[in-house]
Formats: structure tokens, sequence, C-alpha cells
């Protein structure tokens, strides 16, 4: 017999970790969201973010202007899908993290053929949590452009590859002392006829 299900009764404040949104932003090309449309104060990834009383979910409020960013509470999803449908038909770019819902309706009305899927290589391990979350997690991009689609996203290994090619550059950089730069700039202004 399966375990009964407790929507929206269980934990709904899961934090994102740092080590997971650090391979989003790398995988995104961007430094920082500008904003967190599901967030408090103290758990924002956002420059700018809504609170629970400042209610994302209102008609009126908009996700536009750069990358949103969503981890909202798993107990009610549907309005927060729909949302960012409705947000990208208007022009917002929306990365929304999950659980992996597919039998569920709002995943068949808001999800495919509507939002870009990542699915998750990797269970994630919740800020403050020292266990993986025990379902498997999306990661649903939405955008005026993209219109569906399904890829495996290893983000662990996104995030290796960045801290390796950020440990080459820093390397590179220290492995040349101030007079082999200095030679390197004369010889490229040289070559340029400067």
């Amino acid at each position: 017999m399966a375990p009964k299900q407790k929507p929206g009764r269980s934990k709904q404040d899961y934090c994102t970790s740092p080590e997971f949104l650090k391979a989003l932003k790398h995988r995104l090309g961007i430094e920082n969201f500008h904003l967190d449309v599901a967030a408090s104060e103290e758990n924002s990834v956002g420059l700018r973010w809504f609170t629970e009383e400042h209610d994302a979910l209102r008609p009126e409020v908009s996700w536009k202007d750069g990358w949103a960013f969503c981890n909202p509470p798993f107990g009610h999803i549907e309005p927060w899908v729909k949302k960012a449908w409705e947000e990208a038909q208007r022009g917002a770019w929306i990365a929304m993290l999950l659980p992996a819902g597919v039998g569920a309706n709002w995943w068949r009305d808001y999800v495919d053929g509507k939002a870009h899927v990542l699915l998750l290589n990797g269970r994630l391990v919740f800020t403050g949590e020292t266990t993986p979350y025990p379902k498997d997690c999306v990661l649903l991009l939405y955008t005026p452009y993209i219109r569906g689609g399904y890829e495996v996203w290893n983000w662990r290994k996104e995030c290796e590859s960045e801290l390796l090619a950020q440990k080459e550059l820093s390397s590179q950089s220290l492995a040349k002392s101030e007079p082999d730069l200095l030679l390197q700039i004369s010889s490229d202004l040289w070559k340029l006829g400067v």
C-alpha cells in the first residue's frame, strides 16, 4: 500500500542549495536572477523578491525584466505553473524548480509543450537538509521563445566543469608573471602595428 499523500501539509519552504543555483546560473549565462517570485527575505536568490504577503500570483504582478527564479511551495503547484506560462506569453523568462509531477493535471495543462523541461540528474539536497529530496525534480524554463522539449541535465557535472574552468583561468593568470604579461601585451600590440 502506498503512503498517503499530504499535499500542502508537509514542509513547504525548502531553500534551494547554492551549489544548484551556481550550476543553473552558469547554464543560463547569468550572474544573478533579477527576481525570486516565491521567497522570503532570508532565502531569496534574486536581486528583488516577492514574499507570500506580496503575492506574486496576483494578475497585475509582472515577472518580466530578466530571469526570474521560482521554487514555489510544492503543495499547490498549479497556480505557479499557470502564472509562469502566462508571464512567458508576456515576455518573461522564468526558471522554476519543482518535483517531476508528470502525471498531474497541472503538468498536462501548463508544462508539456509549454516549458522546456530539464530532468535533473542528481537528487537535490535543499539547504538545511541532510538527505536528498525523496522525489525526482525538474527545472522548467518558461520563455517567450522556447516551447516544449525535454532533456536530462546533469547539473552537478555542470557545476564541476565551471569550477574546473575557473581554476584553470586562475592558474593561467597566476602562472604568468608581470613581465610575461607585459611581454605578451607588447607582442600583441606589435602584431597589430601599434
